[in-house]
């Protein structure tokens, strides 16, 4: 990686104007959603698989859509709410706005703070753009499971900024203790790390005590080419899960490189992981080198394909210079370098239908023996395959601004495992895809409404079924196992050895009392029931403040 980011350093004196991405979770996703159905095919918002998204990208094209609203009002299908939320986007990344206007500005606060409603502190030159906003997440609430009060509190900073309009970097850190309901308790305690963040200390009588950090740059180093360096998370699918990649692990170090042209949007990621191996005191962890492609194709108006590829090899080599290589299959790669990593490749489709309607999916084979596959009954573990469909419905039942997404997620027992299960598709001892791993049927439904410009409402629920290992027997549900220590090889169906179900229903509020400034509060009802097993179900509700910081949620 070392290699890379001097190569990067080299490129970056000869780069264009480039940004920042934006965020992972940010308000404005819900919005770039509907405008992606609205518009069909739009060449800028219309590729968008693998995120986080480009700002400065994503910011011309909604001031572009802006304009045209407002030079001719039935160009588009907005609502009030709509057009709303796209200015309060142009206000979130004003320094993208090619028109930045006085009407963004107002009287500061002690001279230097909040000139911007959108931020504590800003810098505007020709050669220097500056944003720092405060990160705070304070929330208190009550469970039913015997669990003391539950409560987070989150500080920190985050900063953004462009320098000569060559060179954009950012930096979010936080500091954070919580204490959550007792089936994440278990969760933490099995995987020796707080979900999505890793490493933690106790606090507290069940508490946890973390650090979350993320930063990097990024610029442009030809007209069509965009690099990224950073320690952060990325998401590759359209739905609510990915079976890709997925943003529920801890961070990790990558650098992105992304060609958007014609109609065409590829992008190759070279990434560091940590093993999801176990540990004796304070050692260096060990490491893997994952590598993806992704390839998304504009077939027609209404149809978008997407060619997926991923390997993920052991640290102890190093990094092979093969895979650097942005057009070359990994599987070719690797079996001249006689490497035994885990490669998985994809399939992801999204078709936009009637300005109102998305349909998603998603294919994933991690294994494809012909033999296994003509007998498909038999269930041999070789049949390593994950499948996602999905539907989104925007303005449902011609309510403006209640949209519905509906997903299914099946994946097979074994999926994202290799020999070693050093490789398997999992970072410092959580999933790289679907938190939950492998021999899941899973159904969600969501909702999300904005009935007003400063009410946000939604509703999630969802079932699944897994199969759990018995009596020590690898079922092919673990992915942190090794298939190689099954005790068969067919006889494997999603649900296989201990079956488990779940349901979750979560029904939340928000209401923005300033800009990115949120009042919360949610209920939550789980269960989950082991097969032969005393029946488990938690109520939970949490209620409090956020400001520029996203969510937190379980869903697992």
């Amino acid at each position: 990686m070392t290699r890379i980011l001097c190569a990067c350093l080299l490129l970056a004196n000869i780069c264009y104007a480039q940004s920042d991405n934006l965020y992972l979770h940010a308000k404005g996703y819900q919005l770039l959603d509907r405008l992606d159905i609205m518009l069909t095919n739009d060449t800028i918002l219309g590729f968008t698989t693998v995120k986080p998204y480009n700002r400065k990208d994503i910011t011309e094209r909604i001031e572009y859509l802006d304009s045209l609203q407002q030079a001719n009002p039935h160009a588009l299908s907005l609502s009030a709410i709509d057009r709303y939320n796209m200015k309060r986007m142009l206000l979130d990344n004003s320094e993208w706005t090619r028109h930045y206007t006085d009407s963004f500005l107002r009287k500061p606060l002690l001279k230097h703070f909040y000139q911007s409603p959108a931020h504590m502190y800003m810098v505007n030159t020709p050669v220097f753009t500056l944003r720092v906003e405060p990160l705070l997440y304070l929330q208190y609430g009550k469970a039913n499971d015997g669990t003391p009060n539950l409560y987070q509190n989150s500080r920190g900073l985050l900063l953004r900024g462009n320098i000569g309009k060559r060179i954009s970097f950012y930096q979010y850190v936080t500091d954070t203790q919580e204490r959550d309901p007792q089936f994440v308790q278990d969760w933490i305690t099995k995987h020796d790390a707080v979900p999505g963040a890793g490493f933690y200390k106790p606090y507290k009588n069940g508490g946890y005590d973390y650090f979350d950090m993320k930063g990097g740059f990024s610029f442009k180093a030809a007209r069509y080419f965009d690099i990224q360096f950073a320690y952060d998370k990325l998401f590759i699918g359209n739905g609510y899960r990915s079976l890709y990649i997925s943003d529920f692990s801890n961070n990790y170090l990558f650098m992105r490189l992304r060609t958007r042209i014609w109609k065409l949007d590829y992008e190759m990621i070279i990434a560091q992981t940590i093993q999801s191996v176990p540990q004796k005191g304070r050692e260096m962890k060990p490491v893997n080198y994952m590598a993806i492609h992704h390839l998304s194709i504009q077939l027609a108006k209404w149809l978008n394909l997407g060619i997926y590829e991923n390997i993920m090899e052991d640290g102890k080599y190093g990094l092979q210079l093969s895979y650097l290589n942005p057009v070359i299959f990994y599987r070719a790669a690797e079996s001249n370098l006689g490497a035994a990593g885990k490669c998985n490749i994809g399939i992801d489709l999204k078709s936009n239908i009637g300005r109102k309607v998305q349909l998603y999916g998603q294919l994933l084979i991690n294994e494809f023996q012909i033999k296994d596959v003509m007998h498909y009954s038999s269930g041999a573990y070789a049949n390593k395959h994950a499948f996602q469909l999905g539907g989104k419905y925007i303005n449902a039942l011609g309510i403006r601004n209640l949209d519905i997404q509906v997903e299914a997620n099946l994946i097979r027992p074994f999926t994202y495992t290799n020999f070693d299960s050093v490789t398997n598709l999992t970072h410092y001892h959580q999933p790289l895809a679907h938190p939950l791993g492998a021999s899941v049927r899973e159904y969600i439904a969501l909702l999300h409404y904005q009935p007003l410009k400063r009410l946000y409402l939604s509703a999630k629920l969802a079932w699944f079924k897994q199969g759990l290992d018995s009596a020590g027997v690898n079922m092919g549900g673990d992915i942190f196992r090794s298939y190689l220590s099954r005790t068969r090889s067919n006889g494997y169906f999603i649900g296989s050895g201990i079956p488990v179900t779940s349901l979750t229903a979560n029904a939340s509020a928000s209401w923005e009392l300033f800009e990115n400034m949120f009042f919360d509060f949610s209920v939550t009802h789980r269960n989950y029931n082991v097969q032969a097993m005393p029946r488990s179900a938690v109520f939970f509700y949490m209620a409090g403040l956020r400001i520029n910081m996203a969510k937190r949620t379980f869903d697992f």
